[in-house]
């Protein structure tokens, strides 16, 4: 009896046992699924929320993109519409042009011109019922040479009726209510694709008359933003309607045409019905639900759109998306089924095998976890430890910490706190007190940069450290993987920056530009004002002209410096590479400064160290730019009696075939503080003290000049001391170029064996020296004027007499001047005595030549200077300045023909040329111009004055027309362009039409009456 108690006792304990593992399962796969299935849906979400954001901001963007065609469109109509056949087909061609180019940015596939006032519906029940008018352009390319660019025409096309699947007339008036454009589908004939328009104001094109506009997607491009690989290509997407109606689809269709009737017919739901969706859809909801169709499970997932009454639908089996969930729940099962099967065994036998049997199932517990721990952690970069807070002794340790930081395993596992030799930034140590005070609930969190300490690689991790719950010392410790957002967020805040900076720099630049360009028109227009007040007092009107004229010329180079910059920046900036002699090029430079300093009373010399190559390769106008640019600053930065000083010296070559060139320029000017040394390269930056208030500039050139050298691939730098003066210094690389063949023999054949040079210079006597070393001739020289006259009184008696003989101007104790009065007196006026000055030689002409001073050689000196200088000694045989007298220029008696369409700009140039003496016909276009030349007699016209931009023919086309008409003097009479087109490229353009020069609006009489004696007088002469 008491055998079968204890029978049926076990019997009842192994049912109870089998029934409750049978009752848990159940309960806990009901359980899994639900849980299986509310993580799948929230996947499904984060998924479809971005294919949903990437569809709508891409709708966005066009319609965006559509509205900033507007203006454009509407001008460009406009101008095509002109009774002016050039401009209209100008216009057209610049369109067609235009829409190519969106056609390649954008991906659309038409771009359509729409009448929606005629809008009918052609009472059809179907889903395209609205019937529009509209007229698609087309575009062709045609080349019309082989070195010809290609034209870009338009194609008329003829204009179709599009049904619309809503009212077009609906959707434009929504539009016009402040909704950003309308997209509406349109079916032609069997073919349906996607249109998004917009309403814009009335106009006619090629006879069309419209008002919307329109551009055109095919399906699939649209289509395409839907489409997932996220489960292997196996999910679909559809964009619908409210109704059901089916817009896109991608994928294996399933649903033809309208999403709810197929949901009725052909699907199962689970946990809602059709109509429930139906509400959800015009309701503007989101859910998730489990269909079945086709015997396949399906997750439908849908949500608006965000754009219109738009929905999102996407429907995927559910065994793609719950794959590793479904294994997940299976392991789960069968290791609760086994551990309920070893409880139960325990159960059986617990009498003899109590105590082995829990050890066993400990184990298993914790072979379990880890297995899971370890499926995790393979798949990320994060890790898991749990350690003990006394021992700190790890009862676990992810696998993938020896992939990740590089640490050994066993090493970690024996002391967690090894794991901080991977950490690059500092850490607190960790301490059991420490950790003890972080109670259950709380988490310790810190951003910390780690590394792998094998190779060396870098991460960004987010620390974790909180109390387990299972045990009051066991801690988990988590390195959490932040690389990704770390760098995201860095180029998100430089983005962010760059945009402030930039959004800054526009602010400053168009404040300063403001300002600067008010100044000098306030001034203008207060002048003209007063101009008309006192105009019958000829004093004041003639004080206000001056005025009016320096303000003007001052906004001119304000005009040309922010033009010069915005070309530099743009990068439309180049180079002109030319051969050019170097020390003309420098002697230029004195030229046009000394006159400058003289006025203020300021000292200017140039020096030279070193030998220079006579010829380079380089931009000679961007080198004299960046020249003038320094020295004008230093003339107008220094006061009167200052001293400004060039020096030209070659420092040691560093590229073959090239000289490397320093330029330095000091003057003793205002200087300036160390702080604005910071920013004086950039542009509109001025230094404002009580020395520089009344200086007027624009705060462009050293920015410009900063520009060009580093265009040249130079350097430039500035040292400046406040209330002392500033040193600028250029260093570039000009490529040397071959000498023009020169006699060898030129100094023997001249009889130039022996120069002495006199300088209380030594450094330029030496740098004389130097530079004569190649030519075979003795040079000697003196520090003073009474050693150059006993020099020269031992070489009469040696026999060994000097040829030429060099003298400084300006020497202590006894001058230039005085010097050769002296040698004269011992050598008489045989032997030919030069000045090497820096002075104007106007100045001291008189006086040096009653001296007997045969000739004026401008410093520095060079060795081309001064073989000029032996052959005009030699063959004149007296004296004479190397530079000729600049007599007025008279332009009296001339007869002109000028190109000028703008009847204010000929006004006052005829009058202009009226004071001079001169006769102008004017010619309102390149066309004209042509005819008066064509028709006119041999001799009438002396030069042609042409403007560019003319209409009927500009002045290129007329330069060219001219150049080859039958005309006598066609090819020789000058013609010189005189428009506002004034880059290098407009000049470059203008010479290669056939011009013989260019000069820049408005115009300055100087220039233009240079330009006649260089080309007409000259001739003539």
């Amino acid at each position: 009896m008491a055998k079968l108690t204890r029978k049926i006792r076990d019997g009842l304990i192994i049912g109870a046992c089998i029934v409750a593992v049978i009752i848990t399962t159940v309960i806990y796969s009901l359980f899994a699924s639900q849980h299986i299935f509310k993580e799948s849906k929230e996947h499904l979400n984060e998924i479809y929320d971005q294919i949903n954001t990437n569809f709508n901001n891409e709708i966005h963007s066009n319609l965006s993109m559509l509205h900033s065609f507007e203006q454009y469109i509407e001008n460009s109509v406009d101008s095509m519409n002109s009774d002016d056949e050039v401009v209209s087909e100008g216009r057209r061609r610049e369109f067609a042009g235009f829409m190519k180019t969106q056609v390649e940015l954008w991906g659309f596939t038409n771009f359509y011109f729409i009448n929606s006032l005629s809008e009918t519906s052609d009472g059809l029940d179907d889903d395209f019922k609205h019937v529009v008018d509209c007229k698609p352009i087309g575009f062709s390319e045609e080349a019309e040479g082989k070195d010809k660019l290609r034209n870009v025409e338009l194609v008329d096309l003829q204009p179709v009726k599009l049904r619309f699947r809503r009212s077009l007339k609906d959707l434009i008036i929504e539009d016009r209510a402040g909704v950003v454009g309308r997209s509406v589908n349109v079916a032609v004939e069997e073919d349906s694709f996607l249109m998004f328009a917009v309403a814009v104001e009335g106009n006619t094109y090629d006879g069309f008359t419209y008002d919307s506009i329109g551009i055109s997607f095919s399906s699939s491009d649209m289509t395409a933003l839907l489409s997932s690989e996220i489960f292997g290509g196996g999910g679909n997407c559809y964009v619908i309607l409210p109704d059901g109606s089916i817009l896109m689809s991608t994928g294996n269709v399933h649903a033809q045409s309208n999403f709810l009737t197929f949901l009725k017919k052909e699907c199962e739901l689970s946990g809602a019905n059709p109509s429930d969706i139906a509400k959800d859809f015009k309701n503007g909801k989101r859910n998730t639900y489990l269909m079945d169709y086709g015997k396949v499970e399906y997750y439908m997932s849908y949500m608006p759109v965000g754009y219109a009454d738009w929905i999102l639908v996407g429907a995927v089996p559910s065994d793609r998306v719950n794959s590793s969930m479904s294994r997940f729940r299976t392991i789960t099962i069968s290791v609760m089924v086994g551990i309920f099967v070893l409880v139960a065994a325990a159960v059986i036998f617990m009498v003899v095998m109590n105590s082995k049997q829990k050890m066993k199932e400990a184990m298993l517990e914790i072979r379990s976890r880890e297995s899971l721990l370890d499926l995790l952690s393979r798949n990320t970069k994060d890790i898991f430890i749990l350690f003990s807070s006394k021992t700190f002794k790890a009862e676990y340790v992810s696998a993938n910490i020896e992939d990740i930081f590089g640490l050994v395993h066993s090493e970690v596992v024996a002391d967690v706190r090894t794991v901080m030799n991977a950490a690059v930034s500092e850490c607190r140590p960790f301490t059991s007190e420490g950790l003890e005070k972080l109670t259950l609930g709380n988490t310790w969190e810190t951003d910390i940069k780690m590394k792998n300490v094998e190779a060396g690689n870098e991460y960004f991790a987010r620390l974790y450290l909180y109390r387990a719950p299972d045990a009051d010392d066991s801690f988990v410790m988590m390195f959490s993987d932040r690389t990704d957002d770390k760098k995201m967020r860095e180029r998100l805040e430089e983005a962010l920056q760059l945009a402030k900076n930039a959004n800054a720099a526009k602010s400053h630049f168009l404040s300063n530009m403001s300002h600067d360009i008010r100044t000098p028109m306030n001034a203008i227009l207060g002048y003209a004002t007063l101009l008309a007040k006192d105009a019958d007092n000829g004093e004041r009107v003639r004080d206000y002209t001056r005025k009016i004229t320096y303000s003007g010329q001052h906004l001119l180079h304000l005009i040309n410096d922010i033009l010069d910059m915005s070309k530099i920046e743009s990068g439309k900036t180049s180079l002109y590479i030319e051969r050019f002699c170097l020390p003309e090029f420098v002697e230029e430079l004195y030229s046009m400064m000394v006159s400058q300093t003289n006025a203020k009373k300021q000292t200017f010399e140039v020096h030279t160290k070193g030998t220079l190559p006579e010829y380079v390769l380089g931009d000679k106008m961007r080198l004299n730019q960046i020249m003038l640019n320094i020295l004008s600053n230093a003339v107008k930065y220094t006061p009167s009696g200052g001293s400004i000083d060039l020096r030209v010296e070659t420092l040691k070559q560093q590229v073959r075939n090239h000289a490397h060139i320093k330029f330095s320029v000091e003057d003793t000017g205002v200087g300036m503080s160390e702080d604005y040394l910071t920013t004086i390269f950039e542009p509109f930056s001025r230094e404002t003290t009580s020395a520089t208030k009344s200086i007027q500039g624009t705060g462009l050139g050293m920015a410009i000049t900063k520009n060009i050298v580093d265009l040249m691939g130079g350097v430039i730098s500035v040292e400046s001391t406040l209330g002392k003066g500033s040193k600028f210094t250029v260093e570039l690389e000009l490529a040397v170029a071959e000498a023009e063949s020169e006699d060898e023999d030129f100094w023997l054949h001249n009889n130039v064996t022996r120069v002495l040079v006199v300088d209380d210079d030594e450094d330029v006597c030496m740098d004389i020296k130097e530079l004569m070393a190649d030519t075979g001739v003795n040079v000697d020289y003196r520090l003073n004027g009474m050693d150059a006259v006993k020099a020269v009184e031992q070489s009469v008696k040696d026999k060994q007499d000097y040829s030429i003989i060099v003298i400084d101007w300006k020497m202590p104790d006894m001058d230039g001047v005085e010097t050769a009065r002296r040698i004269r007196k011992k050598v008489g006026r045989e032997l030919p005595i030069m000045v090497l000055t820096s002075f104007s030689f106007e100045d001291i002409e008189d006086e040096a030549k009653e001296a007997g001073i045969d000739l004026f050689l401008a410093k520095p000196f060079y060795v081309s200077n001064f073989r000029r200088a032996i052959m005009q000694i030699k063959s004149s045989g007296a004296a004479a300045d190397i530079e000729p007298a600049t007599d007025e220029i008279s332009i009296d008696g001339l007869h002109v023909l000028a190109a000028e369409d703008n009847e204010i700009n000929a006004e006052i140039l005829t009058e202009l040329l009226d004071i001079e003496g001169v006769t102008c016909d004017i010619a309102p276009d390149g066309k004209v111009a042509l005819d008066k030349f064509e028709s006119s007699p041999k001799d009438k016209y002396d030069v042609i004055f042409m403007d560019i931009q003319m209409p009927v023919m500009d002045g290129y086309e007329a330069t060219r027309a001219i150049r080859a008409c039958s005309h006598d003097k066609a090819k020789t009479i000058p013609i010189i362009a005189m428009t506002a087109n004034a880059f290098d490229d407009d000049v470059k353009a203008a010479l290669e039409a056939g011009m013989n020069a260019h000069l820049a609006k408005p115009i300055d009489m100087t220039k233009l009456k240079q330009l006649v004696a260089k080309y007409v007088l000259k001739k003539d002469e």
